[in-house]
């Protein structure tokens, strides 16, 4: 395979507002809409098809091919193009940059899943309140996917200090959980796409407490349907929803495929000029959507003041 057939770039995000990416439905339980969870951790994320979808919108508001039209024909590039397709227009020479990337179809023959691939977005550091203000909780299992291993075994009853200024605590307290403090010393000095004041208020609890300490700090709203037609609340309309608050760090990774080892309907893919399409013409138009995350937001609840998440590494 050719050396620059694809490149992987990893993403890290801090959520401005909180983030509720609903399951598609409601529950009987402690909230009646809950937030999507990874099964074997049931700790939350976001899906890559929550960030892929956005980010196609984006992209097309970003390039003027949300709705436009060429030759008295009208197309839409964001979203599905119509329930087969039919209004994506499908360029390939020169490349439209939303249909290429993130994929289109115009029949069996002539179609492409997109040369950028999302993958799920999953909690960093979270932020929990404390004695001391506001703290941000991280564990073992977590630090080694970013290749970090830790040098000890963090204890269940105790938590390891990452940050300078979370140095030196024999007990603190992660909402209403009471740990001892541990001896164990960290260094996120590789990790330079965080904020400092989140690296320096960072600790390390068991991968056990992890989940237990996110899913007991979730934000927890009530709100209630709107009539339109009287403008007040509508009877039984009352209900909960769950999020992720404002102020966790996720990182989630994009693959980004060459065009220039694709052929659609026995056509090469060229970019304006008929230069090639190579993995940074891919990762230029995806980033233009990943840029308005933080000023249109992702998921759901958006009138509710939820969703703007900010990428940090652009």
């Amino acid at each position: 395979m050719c050396v620059d057939a694809y490149e992987i770039e990893s993403y890290y995000a801090l959520s401005l507002d909180p983030i509720h990416i609903g399951t598609g439905g409601s529950r009987l339980g402690r909230v009646d809409l809950p937030i999507a969870r990874e099964p074997g951790t049931n700790l939350p994320k976001i899906p890559g098809t929550s960030i892929n979808g956005p980010a196609r919108a984006y992209t097309a508001l970003a390039t003027n091919r949300y709705f436009w039209k060429e030759n008295n024909q009208e197309f839409s590039c964001a979203g599905r193009g119509g329930e087969g397709g039919e209004r994506h227009c499908g360029k390939i020479n020169p490349a439209c940059p939303v249909c290429v990337p993130y994929g289109f179809s115009k029949g069996t023959s002539f179609s492409i899943q997109g040369l950028a691939q999302f993958f799920d977005a999953h909690i960093l550091f979270f932020p929990v309140s404390s004695m001391i203000g506001t703290v941000w909780v991280t564990s073992p299992m977590v630090l080694s996917g970013l290749g970090l291993q830790s040098e000890f075994i963090v204890p269940d009853d105790r938590f390891y200090p990452l940050g300078e200024q979370v140095r030196n605590k024999n007990k603190l307290n992660f909402g209403w959980l009471m740990l001892n403090g541990g001896n164990g010393q960290g260094n996120l000095d590789a990790l330079q796409q965080v904020p400092d004041i989140i690296k320096q208020r960072a600790v390390l609890v068991s991968d056990k407490l992890f989940s237990h300490i996110v899913n007991s700090n979730l934000e927890v709203r009530t709100s209630v349907s709107i009539d339109p037609q009287t403008g007040t609340a509508e009877e039984g309309a009352l209900f909960t929803y769950e999020a992720i608050p404002r102020g966790t760090v996720f990182k989630f990774d994009v693959t980004y495929n060459s065009g220039e080892i694709f052929k659609i309907g026995g056509k090469e893919i060229k970019a304006e000029g008929n230069g090639n399409v190579g993995t940074s013409w891919v990762k230029t138009q995806v980033e233009k959507g990943l840029r308005l995350f933080e000023i249109l937001g992702i998921g759901g609840m958006g009138t509710r003041g939820m969703g703007r998440l900010k990428i940090l590494n652009l």
